[in-house]
């Protein structure tokens, strides 16, 4: 079973790029980034990827770059996070599996969130490889 976990993060250009690039957990692990729907896209068709994470506080029009990716990469999960000021917001669009609420600033929080991730899509973690 492949452990290595590869997460594609959305968001707008010219922002901060991502939270998750400090904590990365594993060596294995990767992060792509895409910024404008093409781009996006042309990652998604370059390599597979475990899941999308789409930043909505930082993405201007949100329901249309679900609509691209899905079309995209229909069977890729995708998540939204947002911001904890934000949460309550706004409904969980189609072709959403969860919307992950979150502290972008916590550290550990963020470390968390790749473990969370892993879990939920069925990627042991480095320690459990180890022990078997």
């Amino acid at each position: 079973m492949n452990t290595s976990l590869t997460l594609l993060f959305v968001c707008n250009a010219g922002q901060e790029s991502t939270p998750f690039v400090a904590p990365l957990p594993g060596a294995s692990d990767r992060l792509l980034v895409g910024h404008r729907t093409e781009d996006t896209k042309m990652l998604l068709s370059a390599q597979p990827v475990d899941a999308i994470i789409i930043h909505q506080d930082r993405l201007q029009k949100g329901s249309i770059v679900v609509a691209e990716l899905k079309r995209t990469a229909p069977r890729t999960p995708m998540m939204l996070l947002r911001s904890r000021r934000r949460c309550n917001q706004g409904v969980k669009p189609p072709g959403i599996v969860a919307v992950c609420c979150a502290d972008l600033r916590d550290e550990k929080l963020i470390h968390a969130m790749w473990m969370f991730f892993r879990l939920i899509l069925g990627k042991p973690g480095a320690d459990r490889r180890n022990s078997t």
